[in-house]
């Protein structure tokens, strides 16, 4: 399989081979940061003190809904 690759590459121009370069970077690249994004750091507490304003009637019920309950 390598030895067709190379076969065909040379076979190509310059201008198809810096193409077909820069796809297979692209590939690397792509393969490389879904292995880095697949890993999930915990963000437990993350927002520890950070809701600076709630409104006062945020736990009264809606009105929209009173014929539901």
């Amino acid at each position: 399989m390598a030895e067709d690759l190379m076969r065909l590459y040379n076979a190509m121009s310059v201008t198809a081979q810096q193409e077909l370069y820069s796809f297979a970077l692209f590939l690397y690249s792509q393969k490389n940061n879904s292995d880095v994004s697949s890993k999930k750091t915990s963000c437990f507490g993350a927002l520890k003190d950070k809701i600076l304003y709630i409104s006062p009637d945020f736990d009264d019920p809606v009105e929209d809904f009173a014929e539901y309950m």
